[in-house]
Parts: structure tokens; C-alpha cells; sequence
């Protein structure tokens, strides 16, 4: 019995030698498809389809007989066969049928030069020169990798000692800051003394100013207290509207990627950061109770009225009013588009901050109208129209006059004309100094805002390898355009003809793979926003090596740099400089992703 199963195991061995050595003789067959062809008992052939069976004779007769091309693995007559190179020395290697005898080596293929087997030219084995040179790119790359990890590790070093330095800046920035607003309250108070004693010495034809008082300040003084009556209406209608939108901003569900609902509280954000003020003044607003505001209406209105007496003054917070109601009813008309469009939102998306916002415009808009119709009505009854015209024809009257204060000329008799020189020009130097401080707070507004955003908010990486060369740009010419791209700030494409600039976004936070992603770029005409996604390749340059846009305004770009290396490591973590590092808490972002 031991006899008989020794003599099967040497058939079945003798029986695959004969197949691997039938198989050998097929050219351009993979090794491993060698049991496939094995003439059947009848020296049949099946295509590798199953479409139909043939005489093995047929393979590799020049003849293309199956559909799939398997017949002839090592001839060119079927166009979707493939032929198999050996390439022994390197790497073993496959090619489009049609390539071969075509009378071109293709060596980045079939190095072997087996392809032109039966070509006019001959390609020579050069498997042992281009195996080798590949085996050289290899220890290359691990060069690469390796100088990578070392320019990765002068980063993480750089970006430490950088976010020291920039701490401590940002403290002395924050003590300049306070220093200088107080500089700025003294010259601001200053100056409005100086332009205020300005206007009074203005004041030159006092004959004229009682005429034109006696024909206008009254039916002025009633237009002033319509529009401030109207005012204090308007800005609780802003007031309501800006905490409205505050609470959807702060309490809407960003998980559920509403469109209609991010558009509103990104649009409304802009408009929040651009006027800080205006959330301030709304929630001070929100925390009065009815009898506190109505105090402070009436303390404003008595405060106007000390302007009653003088129709300089009383013309001067009429055109502020005006100009103020103007401004309320822009912000009101934006504001409540912007609540309207809430109402568009996902009604599958249980947002209670967005349904109580939505059910809150409902009844805000119904006390709105009865309030404005009682407005008309006043405005009706007070003969409003005819105040205004009364308004605008003694306003171009008072301002030619330029009216001067007497009591301004100095106790000597100085020429009136020199005492308004002096006056202009002290009005003049208290102005510079107060907009050289001016300029001043605010650049260092701005940086420490900056400072407090860079180093308490952003991203930098996990070890700060980022922070040296953060905002750095980086791009690239594609011939028709020219891509830029700034580390953790913007992304932009550039038409080399005219030089226009696309923007294709501004960046976001790192991917699940720490690509880097831009979005909310310029919108595509009948497209999507423009995106751009980043990923790293290691290297110790940082280049920008390949742009594509594989959807529509949805591009992808690939980097070299020492960020995707990977670092040295020991049993307690990555090393830098001898010492086991521990990477940076960062904020976490959460990515609508296009």
C-alpha cells in the first residue's frame, strides 16, 4: 500500500513537470495561468472565458480565436491579450498584446526584450542593468525617507522653540494693547473737545442762525423726536433679530450638514465678525427688563433735547439719526432674509435651535407689523413728509453759514482770523494723534488676535511641525494655469494668460489621513464650490509636485515634505533629538466634506 502511494505521488509530480514544461514552451504566458493551458485529452484548448473550445495547435498561431484574447498569449493578433515577460534579474512584467513585434523595445516592460521576439529590430536583455538600477532607486528613496525624518525632526524642533517665542510675544502684545487703548480713550476725548469747540467757533453770522432757528428749529426738533421715537423701535427689531441668528449660530446642530442652515450661520457670521459691537449691544439689550429699557430710552431722548436749543446741533443728530435709520433698516432687511431663509431648512432634522428660531421669526414679524403700522400712524399724524422737507431745506442753509463760537476768541482781542488758524490747526494735531494711536490700536488688535488664533486654535500638527512654516506658499505651473498653495491659509489657481486668480479655498483642518483640505473656494459656474484636498508624499524639500481635478472643481494635489516621513521611534514613542515627544493638543475640527 506504501509502494502504491509512492508511485501515485510520482505520477502526479512527473505529470506537473510535464505541464510546466509544456506550459514553458507557450511564449508570453504568465507562469501562473501555466495549468490552464494544458491540451484536454482531445487536444482541445478552452478559452480562459469558457466562450468556446479549440485545437490546442491554434494557441499562439497568429490567429486571434477567443473573444478574451487567450489563445494567443504571445503574438499580437488579439488587441486585448496580454503578454507575459520573464525579466529575469528584475521584475516579471506584462503588456498589451498589441505591443508586441510592434518594433519598439519596451523596456519599461519587458526589459528581457522577449516582446520583439519576432521583430525587424532586436531589443537586447537589459534586465541586469535596469534591475540594478532600480535596486539603486530604492536605496535612494530610503535615503530619501531617512533625510526626510531629519529635516521632520528640525521642524518639530523649530516649531517648539517658535511657539515659546511666539507666547511670549503674544503676553507683551496684550500688555502694549492695554497700555495704548488707554492712550487712545484720552486722545479720542481730546479731540472731540477740540472739533467740538471747532464747530462752535464756526458760528459767524448769529442774525442769520436766529432766522433761520425761528423758521426751522421747531418742525425740526418734532422730526428729530419721530425719528428717535422710530429708532428706539428699529433697534429693538435689530436687537431681537441679531440674538435670533446668535442662538442659531451657537445652538445649531452642525452634525446634521444642513446647506440651508451652515449658508445662514457662515453668511451671518461674517457679518457678526465684521461688527462685533452689534452682538454686545443685542444681548445688552436681551438682559434689560422692560422698565430698564424704557429708563434708557428716556434718559437718550433727554440727552438729545439738550441739542433742542441749537439748530446747529439739532440739524447735526437729525442727519445722524437719519443716517442711523438708514443703517437699521440695511441691517434689519439683511438680518431678516437671513431668518426667512431659515425657514427652508431640513424639517427631517429635529434642530431645536433652528424650530425655535423659525417659530420665533413668527411671532416677531407679527409684532413687527402692528408696530410699524403704529409708527405710519404717528408719522401720519405729525405730518411727517412736511417735517423733513423743513429738515432738508435748513440743512444746506445752517452748513454754509459755518458757524463760530465767540466766547472761543482769545481774552486779548486776537484777529478772529488767527484764532481760527490756531483752532484748526490744534483740531489738526489732536486728529493726528489721535489716528496715529488709532492705527496703532488696531495693528496691535489684529496681532494679538492673530497670535491668540495661531497658537490656541489652529492645527499645527501633532508636534508643531507645521508652525515655522505656516502661511509659507508653495506652487506649481501646469502650462495653462499656475496652482498656489499656502500651508494651513488658502489655495488658489492662477491663469498664467491674464493672471486671474481662483479661489479654491481656505483651509479647514486635516483629513483622517492628515492630507490637508481647503474648502468654501469661488463657486464653479453651474458646479460646486471649489476644493482643494492635499496629501504628502516624504521628502526633506517641500514642493508642490502634481495638481489634478478629478470631479468637477474638486482638485487634488500631492506635496513632498518631511510631514509624511516617519520619525524614529522607541518603545514610548516618536524621538526628536534623543527625547521621546509627545504630540501637541490641537482643536478638534469637524469637516462638511464636498
Amino acid at each position: 500500500m506504501r509502494v502504491g502511494l509512492v508511485s501515485q505521488l510520482l505520477f502526479l509530480y512527473s505529470q506537473a513537470g510535464l505541464i510546466r514544461a509544456k506550459s514553458a514552451e507557450i511564449r508570453g504566458l504568465d507562469p501562473r495561468l501555466a495549468e490552464k493551458y494544458v491540451p484536454s485529452s482531445d487536444n482541445m484548448f478552452e478559452c480562459l472565458d469558457g466562450s468556446q473550445r479549440i485545437p490546442f495547435a491554434r494557441v499562439n498561431d497568429d490567429y486571434c480565436d477567443c473573444t478574451d484574447g487567450s489563445d494567443e498569449p504571445g503574438t499580437s493578433a488579439c488587441t486585448n491579450g496580454t503578454f507575459y515577460c520573464a525579466n529575469t534579474g528584475h521584475t516579471p512584467g506584462s503588456l498589451s498584446a498589441s505591443r508586441v513585434n510592434d518594433g519598439v523595445c519596451d523596456y519599461d516592460v519587458c526589459c528581457d526584450g522577449s516582446d520583439e521576439w519576432d521583430s525587424p529590430i532586436k531589443c537586447p536583455d537589459k534586465c541586469a542593468e535596469i534591475g540594478a538600477k532600480r535596486r539603486d532607486e530604492e536605496e535612494k528613496l530610503a535615503q530619501t525617507n531617512k533625510s526626510g525624518a531629519r529635516k521632520l525632526q528640525e521642524l518639530i524642533a523649530s516649531g517648539r522653540e517658535l511657539r515659546q517665542t511666539k507666547s511670549a510675544e503674544l503676553e507683551h502684545k496684550r500688555t502694549e494693547l492695554a497700555k495704548t487703548e488707554q492712550e487712545y480713550s484720552v486722545a479720542e476725548a481730546h479731540k472731540n473737545e477740540l472739533e467740538q469747540i471747532q464747530r462752535d467757533h464756526e458760528t459767524n453770522n448769529a442774525n442769520t442762525m436766529q432766522q433761520l432757528t425761528t423758521e426751522y428749529l421747531e418742525p425740526i426738533v418734532q422730526y428729530r423726536k419721530e425719528l428717535a421715537a422710530q429708532l428706539h423701535i428699529l433697534r429693538a427689531h435689530r436687537d431681537t433679530l441679531i440674538q435670533l441668528l446668535k442662538a442659531v449660530r451657537d445652538g445649531h446642530n452642525v452634525e446634521f450638514n444642513d446647506e440651508v442652515v451652515a449658508k445662514v450661520v457662515r453668511e451671518y457670521g461674517e457679518y457678526a465678525e465684521a461688527l462685533p459691537y452689534m452682538e454686545e449691544a443685542a444681548q445688552a439689550y436681551a438682559d434689560e427688563d422692560s422698565k430698564s429699557r424704557k429708563e434708557r430710552e428716556l434718559l437718550m431722548d433727554r440727552d438729545s433735547e439738550e441739542d433742542d436749543a441749537s439748530l446747529v446741533l439739532c440739524v447735526g443728530a437729525v442727519d445722524i439719526a437719519e443716517n442711523e435709520l438708514r443703517t437699521v433698516n440695511d441691517d434689519i432687511s439683511v438680518l431678516l432674509g437671513w431668518m426667512r431663509d431659515l425657514q427652508a431648512y431640513n424639517r427631517n432634522y429635529h434642530d431645536l435651535a433652528v424650530k425655535g428660531a423659525v417659530v420665533a421669526l413668527a411671532d416677531f414679524e407679527t409684532a413687527r407689523e402692528r408696530e410699524m403700522s403704529d409708527v405710519s400712524a404717528r408719522h401720519e399724524a405729525a405730518n411727517i413728509g412736511e417735517l423733513k422737507s423743513k429738515f432738508d431745506e435748513a440743512k444746506p442753509l445752517v452748513e454754509a453759514i459755518a458757524p463760530a463760537d465767540e466766547s472761543a476768541l482769545n481774552s486779548d482781542g486776537e484777529d478772529e482770523g488767527q484764532a481760527t488758524e490756531d483752532l484748526e490747526k490744534q483740531v489738526a494735531d489732536a486728529r493726528s494723534q489721535f489716528w496715529e494711536i488709532q492705527n496703532e490700536k488696531t495693528r496691535l488688535t489684529n496681532e494679538v488676535s492673530n497670535l491668540r488664533e495661531l497658537l490656541e486654535e489652529k492645527d499645527l500638527g501633532p508636534h508643531d511641525e507645521f508652525l515655522s512654516l505656516y502661511k509659507q506658499c508653495y506652487s506649481l505651473d501646469t502650462g495653462e494655469y499656475t496652482y498656489e498653495v499656502c500651508l494651513l491659509d488658502r489655495a488658489a489657481q492662477i491663469e498664467n494668460k491674464n493672471n486671474a486668480r481662483q479661489n479654491l479655498g481656505t483651509f479647514i483642518g486635516f483629513g483622517q489621513n492628515r492630507e490637508l483640505n481647503y474648502r468654501n473656494g469661488a463657486k464653479c459656474w453651474n458646479g460646486p464650490e471649489r476644493s482643494i484636498t492635499v496629501a504628502f508624499e516624504c521628502a526633506s524639500v517641500v514642493e508642490l509636485v502634481e495638481v489634478k481635478e478629478p470631479e468637477k472643481c474638486e482638485y487634488r494635489a500631492v506635496m513632498t515634505g518631511p510631514f509624511a516621513c516617519k520619525l524614529p521611534s522607541s518603545g514610548d514613542g516618536e524621538v526628536v533629538d534623543g527625547e521621546v515627544v509627545e504630540e501637541h493638543p490641537v482643536k478638534e475640527h469637524v469637516h462638511d466634506e464636498l
